[in-house]
């Protein structure tokens, strides 16, 4: 395997959010023996620079699903946005159901609702840490907004009439799953869309050419990689597309039953360092 795409969420990070010392070492051995590493995340720039320093590691990313690629120096190397009837036919759609939703930017992630935004991170928090304190949720609530990883505007459409800003994705939230699934089916029906998701409650909107599978493919292409050997590691349904494309596709052991079937290879679940554990797996056996 010449390049390994990882996701974040419920992959790379525990339930703590954090990098295990196992996983941040073993990609180091994996880059010092001369394979390429990329993180494929569906979290903004921002969002992933943060947890990736605080493992010291340095690796070129695929943002925001795919509609950002960056070097290993964190420069960007492309971007595919929204279309404005794309941005607006979504807005429609997520107002008309009533639904929270959050905006991917080039210029940051955006909420209109700050209440709204620390309750979806109270949920998200507790949902990957079951355990979790209440102190511990509320500091990671708040986290976002201290580190400035999402701003609060008062109005969406004003925020867009800056120049140069490019909408990257929607990440709508919602605990009606009727609402959910309704939105989807219109969605699906808007051209040159990608909606998957990362949880049971949420959706994650993008232009139907930045998806995790169309980076790590271009990216493979940059350096000259074929995707037969590539390996690529997820667990939920915006991992799909990637793991479609790569040649040995892994699934982490906490992956929906979806990514599973797909897979190649189970490897352990994220508290379990997963990563490690099946790019040492691959590691032995070459």
């Amino acid at each position: 395997m010449k390049l390994i795409a990882i996701d974040m969420d419920g992959t790379l990070v525990n339930r703590q959010l954090k990098v295990t010392k196992e996983n941040s070492e073993t990609i180091k051995e994996a880059v010092n023996d001369g394979h390429h590493v990329v993180i494929a995340t569906g979290r903004s720039y921002d969002e992933a620079k943060h947890t990736l320093e605080d493992a010291d590691l340095h690796l070129p990313l695929i943002c925001v699903n795919g509609a950002e690629i960056r070097s290993e120096g964190w420069e960007i190397l492309s971007s595919i946005p929204l279309t404005f009837e794309q941005y607006e036919d979504i807005k429609k759609i997520l107002d008309d159901e009533d639904i929270y939703y959050e905006l991917y930017t080039s210029k940051g992630t955006f909420t209109d609702n700050r209440e709204k935004a620390y309750e979806v991170m109270k949920d998200i928090v507790l949902t990957s840490n079951p355990e979790a304190t209440d102190d511990d949720i509320q500091k990671a609530a708040l986290r976002r907004f201290r580190l400035g990883l999402v701003s609060v505007v008062g109005d969406f459409d004003k925020l867009l009439s800056e120049e140069g800003i490019e909408v990257y994705k929607f990440l709508a939230f919602s605990s009606d799953a009727e609402k959910l699934q309704r939105a989807f089916q219109h969605l699906k029906g808007v051209e040159s869309l990608a909606v998957s998701a990362s949880a049971d409650n949420n959706l994650e909107i993008t232009n139907s050419e930045a998806q995790k599978g169309v980076a790590v493919q271009r990216y493979a292409e940059l350096k000259g990689i074929s995707l037969q050997d590539t390996m690529a590691i997820g667990d939920n349904y915006n991992d799909i597309s990637m793991l479609e494309v790569a040649g040995f596709p892994v699934a982490m052991g906490n992956a929906v039953d979806e990514v599973k079937e797909m897979a190649a290879f189970v490897t352990k679940e994220n508290d379990e360092s997963g990563v490690s554990f099946a790019i040492k797996k691959f590691l032995e056996q070459k």
